[in-house]
């Protein structure tokens, strides 16, 4: 039976990522390959894909949530105290009954 290969390469292909961070993928292969650790560019797209998916997708809420509170003033703190008044209405029309309520008394003070 054949001994396994002890090197994880996609451990590797992520070192040499953190190490060289504007590699393309086929420098990425060719610094491997003079390690001995034979990997495919289309290998390394993959793991360099998944190694910045996440952070922007995390970038794009961010920016989305921020822009939204620019646009319109209303950020997380309202949106939860809006939920909380729809919960403690009983629904959309009890809350909407509540707010034209609310902005009689704001009228007369």
């Amino acid at each position: 039976m054949a001994k396994k290969n002890s090197v994880n390469k996609t451990q590797a292909v992520r070192d040499f990522i953190g190490a060289n961070s504007n590699a393309t993928p086929k420098e990425v292969s060719d610094g491997l390959a003079k390690k001995g650790i034979e990997v495919s560019p289309n290998y390394v797209s993959s793991i360099k894909g998944k190694m910045t998916a996440n952070k922007g997708k995390r970038k794009r809420r961010q920016k989305a949530a921020t822009a939204m509170s620019a646009k319109t003033g209303v950020g997380i703190a309202e949106i939860k105290a809006a939920f909380v008044l729809l919960k403690h209405c009983g629904g959309i029309a009890a809350a909407r009954q509540a707010i034209a309520a609310a902005a009689e008394i704001q009228k007369v003070l």
